[in-house]
Order: C-alpha cells, then structure tokens, then sequence
C-alpha cells in the first residue's frame, strides 16, 4: 500500500471514531455501494477498499455486520481479509452468509473453519453451491447428522471415497442418510453392495421357544389309587 493510501486510511481511522453508530452505518453503505458498482478493481484499489471495511469492521454494530456480511457474500471479487474476517465470527448470523456464499473463500480456509468451528458453521459450508473433496472430508470427520445429510444431499459437493466408506457406514443406522446415498450417481461401484445392505430393512430375530423340560417317567402324574379303611381281622391279619 502506497504512503497516501495510508495516510487517508489513517484519517478516515481519526474520522471514524468520532462518528455515531448511525453515521458509520450509512458510511459502510455508501462504501458498499462504491464498492459493488465496478465489475472489477485494480489490486490496489481492492487494498484500499479492504482497508476501509477493515476500519469499519472494528466499529460496527451486530446490525451493521449482518448487513455487511448479507451484501459482500455473492460479491465475486470481494476483499479476502474482510470476508475472512466475516467466516471467522462467532456469530452464525454474520458468518453463514459469507461460508455459503463466498466464492472468494478457498478450500484451506474453508478446511481451516471445518476443523475448528461449530456445527451451525459446518453446515453453512455444507449448504455451499460447490464443495470439494478436501472439504467435505472436514465436514464429514467433524459434523453431526444434520451436516452428513446435507453434505449428501448436495449435489455440488464431491466426495472422496474415504468419505463415502464414512458416510455408508453411518446409512447403516439413519435411514434418511440411505436413501440420499441412494439418490447419488457418484458412490463408488465397490461401495453399493454395502449401501444396499444399509437400505435393507432390519428383520426382527426369530423368536426362541424355551426348550421343553423332560419329565422323568417316575414324576409324572398318574392317577391316584383308592386306599380302604385298614383295619384287623380276627385272625390277627390286617383287611382292607
């Protein structure tokens, strides 16, 4: 950056601060507006433009971001330090924009986000127009269910086959994940017998019949024989 550019960057710093959150508001938007008017910039003049967001990035509300973020997610050719600065938030609202949109985002800092964000961050990425092998491995190795289904569900994301060995073995388990694998052109041939065992439904175990206790022969019941009334004979035996 030249000494001039600085120096106006050092003014416009001085200038910011002592305006209130509403001047820096329509600030932003009138440097948005500048901004979004070219098809194309010179590389300095996009160092000049990033400089100022910069500034503005610092100073703004939740509000103001959200717009910030909103506007510069489709924009082709925006500053890569802002729309970094944006995919790094914390905040999902101002982030989500910028990671589903961004075309100005590369695969390493999306992998970098991947491995390091939350989920709602994860599945921003996974909602992208394109997605590469790289990252949807990332999102594959770290996301829940909600971002595998997406991950699949998107037809613009690629996956690798470590990826796809990943995500069968989940189908085996979540039904809905099965048949968006199903719906895929791309699952490797040597990977469908698997997929088609995890489509199958699960057949309930045969039920055990206890086995039958043998009765010995001496235990089982036999009618009851009628005993008389014993009493002596007069010859000294003993009658029934």
């Amino acid at each position: 950056m030249s000494p001039y550019a600085e120096w106006v960057l050092t003014q416009f710093h001085a200038a910011l601060g002592k305006a209130s959150g509403a001047q820096r508001l329509a600030i932003q938007r009138a440097v948005i507006d500048l901004f979004l008017a070219a098809a194309s910039y010179s590389e300095r003049q996009v160092a000049m433009f990033s400089g100022v967001m910069g500034l503005l990035i610092d100073k703004l509300d939740r509000k103001a971001l959200l717009e910030l973020s909103s506007r510069l997610a489709a924009a082709p050719h925006a500053p890569l330090l802002v729309i970094g600065r944006l995919s790094w938030s914390d905040d999902i609202a101002v982030a989500g924009p910028v990671l589903e949109k961004s075309k100005v985002l590369g695969d390493e800092n999306l992998v970098e986000i991947a491995r390091t964000k939350g989920q709602d961050h994860l599945l921003a990425i996974a909602g992208r127009e394109q997605v590469s092998e790289s990252v949807t491995d990332a999102l594959v190795d770290r996301g829940n269910t909600n971002v595998t289904q997406k991950v699949v569900s998107n037809s613009g994301a690629r996956l690798s086959e470590l990826g796809f060995a990943k995500v069968v073995h989940e189908a085996g388990s979540d039904e809905i994940l099965a048949a968006m694998l199903a719906g895929r052109t791309d699952v490797p041939p040597e990977l469908q017998p698997f997929l088609q065992l995890a489509r199958e439904p699960v057949k309930p175990p045969a039920p055990v019949n206890s086995p039958r206790t043998s009765v010995p022969v001496a235990a089982k019941s036999r009618p009851q024989e009628k005993w008389m009334p014993i009493s002596r004979s007069s010859s000294g035996g003993w009658d029934r």
